[in-house]
């Protein structure tokens, strides 16, 4: 999966939890950029079966996995930079957003065991599990 595709996930989970409903122009907005290009990702999502419809767009079960293994990377990626690196809990997003798209399976593992299985990042936020589950 592209960076870009992975962004579009993130943006319509997160827009799913706090939308009645998401619509093209909600996702181009959310990730900045025109309904024009949002529509032709949208399109590109639906035909790899990521998302159920491309006007009133919801996340199939396996478009929701993989929105919530981007999320769980970039949590993590944010702990390790507070953690282990000093950075600020407010400096961390944006270094995330650009580290969330490492593929590496074992990378990530090694991450989280290393981290020592956090179930929170720094903002409190939860850190979704390997299955996609977000702790209680």
């Amino acid at each position: 999966m592209s960076t870009t595709g992975e962004n579009y996930l993130k943006a319509i989970f997160f827009l799913e939890e706090t939308a009645t409903s998401v619509t093209v122009s909600a996702v181009a907005e959310k990730i900045q950029n025109s309904p024009a290009s949002a529509s032709d990702m949208l399109r590109r999502l639906y035909e790899k079966g990521l998302i159920e419809d491309k006007n009133n767009i919801t996340l199939t079960d396996q478009g929701s996995f993989l929105a919530k293994l981007i999320i769980r990377k970039h949590r993590l990626w944010e702990t390790f930079l507070v953690e282990t690196l000093n950075f600020k809990w407010d400096e961390v997003h944006t270094i995330a957003e650009q580290l969330e798209h490492v593929q590496s399976s074992l990378f990530r593992e090694r991450l989280e065991r290393f981290l020592e299985y956090p179930e929170r990042d720094p903002h409190v936020d939860p850190i979704p599990d390997k299955d996609g589950n977000f702790p209680n």
